[in-house]
Formats: C-alpha cells, structure tokens, sequence
C-alpha cells in the first residue's frame, strides 16, 4: 500500500518540473548546397527537394561549394534573412518558419539560381504560361509540359514574348481580350483568370496564324 503514495509523488514531480527543464524540441534537418557551377538547392532529410514545410524550427546546413567565390546563398521570408559568404564553406543556421513563402537564390545569379517553398497555410504559386510571337509567322502557348490544348478553370500568370515586328500575340476568351502591339517587340507580363469555355490566341495582322483550347 505504500507504494501508491510514492508513484503519485513522482507523478506530481513531473508535472511541476518547469519548462526550462525539458528536453527541448527538436529542431528538423534541412541541407542548403550552391554549387559546383550553377546549381542551387535545399532538401529535406531524405534528400528530397524542398516545396512544402510545416510552421516551426530548422536547422539549415548550408555547403558552399564553388570554388570561384561567385556564388552564395541567400534565404529570405517571413522573420528569415540569411546569406552565406561568396567563398567555399559550411554554415549553419537555427530559424523559425512561419506561415508564408520563402525564396532561396544566389545573389549574383538570382534570375537562373533560385527555389522558392511554402510554409504552411501559404497558397501555392500562380501557375505559369508562356505565349510566343514570332520570329517569323509564328505563334504558340505553352505550360511545363508543351503547347497548351486544355487547361483548368482558375488564375493563371502569362509571360507574352512578342518577338515580331509584323504580328501581335492577341488572347480572346470569356472574361478576356488582351494584346500586344502589332508593330512592336516587347516581353509583357499578364496575370488573368480563366473561366470554362473556348479560348483563342491569334495575330490580328494575320488571321489565318491562331490556336485554340478549352478551359473545364
């Protein structure tokens, strides 16, 4: 009988022990690498590329390892700011990721190394497209796997490269009507929704030069 009030003590000794005196959490592994050459990335502890965290604590080791000193890495979002030397080497940082979304790139070279991720309740990124005009009588709409036949109803951010001095890149559909210019050559940046229905990207300088897709 005697041991009941000893294991309810020991009970209440746990309860009370305070918070300072706990193991602490655990922080999750993350593993940053620039280099060799152009090359840029953060993964997870099954070497997985990152495009997804849950809300909390990392600890990121990042491995510089170019040998040119051109390249760094340079991780930035919500309460994070972080950048390693343009020399070769190891760092480490401990951060707290929060809602939102977080981008990684190399300072000299933020156009072509660069990754972005999301943390928690943060939206996905707007799906991208890419019209094209010319050179020549020319003219297309693609996504990352080729030339647009379908796509699903939603927002989506075109990038319109009008190489052409003699045709336009004119986008017709519900909800929707935009153009460039006949004459001109320029790289416009839209950001639309798309409704269902039949959409048509055309020249208005040459009728015949158009496709078409649907919208479900």
């Amino acid at each position: 009988m005697r041991v009941l009030p000893f294991i309810l003590l020991l009970v209440i000794a746990a309860v009370l022990v305070p918070g300072s005196a706990r193991p602490a959490a655990t922080a999750t592994a993350l593993t940053g690498s620039v280099g060799p050459g152009f090359t840029i990335s953060l993964k997870d502890s099954s070497g997985q590329g990152v495009s997804h965290l849950d809300p909390g604590d990392y600890t990121i080791t990042v491995n510089n390892l170019n040998t040119t000193m051109e390249h760094d890495f340079h991780l930035l979002g919500p309460g994070v700011d972080q950048a390693t030397p343009f020399q070769q080497g190891t760092w480490t940082w401990n951060v707290t990721f929060t809602d939102g979304v977080y981008r990684f790139h190399c300072d000299a070279h933020p156009t072509i190394m660069k990754g972005t991720f999301r943390v928690g309740a943060a939206p996905p990124p707007t799906p991208k497209l890419v019209g094209r005009v010319g050179p020549g009588r020319t003219i297309s709409l693609k996504n990352g796997i080729g030339i647009v036949k379908s796509l699903l109803a939603g927002t989506y951010k075109l990038t319109i490269k009008d190489a052409s001095a003699k045709d336009n890149f004119h986008l017709i559909g519900p909800g929707i009507s935009k153009k460039t210019s006949v004459r001109g050559k320029r790289t416009v940046s839209w950001t639309l929704k798309f409704r269902t229905g039949k959409y048509t990207y055309r020249s208005d300088a040459h009728k015949k030069l158009k496709r078409t897709f649907r919208v479900s």
